[in-house]
């Protein structure tokens, strides 16, 4: 399978809230990417609590009453000393001063659809943190995150969890063209000579779906299914491997893992990172069986759920 691949691009927002999760982002983004990228650091900041507008009151209302202008100075310097401290780890970690930008805006739209709409300005990434500083212990994702992963599909969109420690990463490979465009994006993002790469691919049982107990495939029909399924697969990840050779990273820090006789792709994936010490998994956002409808693939939409620790990169 092919597909023309553009020229190579590097242009990265990474949206921050000051909160703890933004700046693991940034670390995370420090450790792994390409140097050679143009970092956008972009944060869309409010004159009044987001509390206050629960009620759609009027300020003008309670003025006087709560200290607006306080507020507002202390979350600018605040905002301010975390924008400088994200900017000096990316210049420590190789990323060129002049490439790394600071951008603040007040709010427009939404924060979501702020960012969205930056995120439209000839970007080739959006990188978020899976929670921010309206954190609950009870949700998996923050509510800002969780929108921006339902509308982001003309850009890859890089969640990062919890736990990003590890640079071994997993591409989650199904030969569809996400999958394959997902290759081409990892191989030119990371930067070389840092991250080791696992291709994964997940063949399920003939029986998966079956309505009644009685076993209608025998072992046979089974061995064939899953030995026509690797032999197919084969090629593909052969040729997954010979782009990111091609894109600059080490062919013996490349291996592959095909997982055989599995009832969830999803759940498989998961246990094959976290096995294998990979904080970071890589997915097309549809696969094969795509349905216009739905913004996401059954598959990614499950891991994204699924897997909160790690780093999940959808992309389009």
């Amino acid at each position: 399978m092919t597909i023309d691949r553009k020229p190579k691009k590097s242009r990265i927002l990474l949206a921050v809230d000051g909160s703890v999760q933004s700046l693991s982002a940034v670390r995370y983004v420090a450790k792994i990417f390409n140097k050679n990228a143009k970092t956008v650091l972009f944060h869309v900041g409010s004159d009044i609590p987001e509390v206050f507008k629960d009620m759609n009151r009027d300020r003008s209302t309670i003025l006087g009453q709560i200290p607006f202008e306080i507020w507002k100075a202390h979350q600018e310097e605040t905002i301010k000393g975390f924008m400088e401290k994200a900017r000096t780890v990316l210049i420590g970690s190789g990323f060129d001063p002049k490439a790394v930008e600071l951008k603040v805006q007040n709010l427009k739209y939404g924060i979501a659809r702020d960012i969205y709409r930056e995120s439209c300005s000839d970007y080739d990434a959006l990188v978020v943190g899976r929670t921010g500083v309206g954190k609950f212990d009870d949700f998996i994702m923050g509510s800002v995150t969780s929108k921006l992963v339902e509308v982001i599909g003309h850009i890859p969109i890089i969640v990062v969890g919890e736990h990003t420690e590890s640079p071994k990463i997993l591409i989650a490979l199904d030969g569809s063209r996400g999958s394959m465009r997902a290759v081409n994006f990892t191989g030119d993002s990371l930067a070389t000579g840092v991250c080791e790469i696992i291709l994964c691919h997940v063949i399920r049982p003939l029986s998966l779906h079956q309505l009644k107990p009685k076993n209608l495939f025998i072992s046979k029909h089974e061995a064939d299914w899953i030995a026509g399924n690797q032999r197919k697969i084969l090629p593909v990840i052969i040729e997954a491997k010979n782009r990111l050779i091609e894109a600059g990273h080490s062919e013996d820090q490349i291996s592959r893992e095909i997982l055989t006789y599995k009832q969830s792709r999803a759940a498989a994936i998961v246990k094959a990172a976290a096995d294998g010490g990979c904080d970071t998994i890589v997915l097309g956002r549809r696969g094969f069986t795509s349905v216009d409808n739905f913004s996401m693939g059954r598959v990614s939409r499950k891991i994204l759920y699924f897997a909160y620790r790690p780093a999940l990169w959808i992309v389009s």
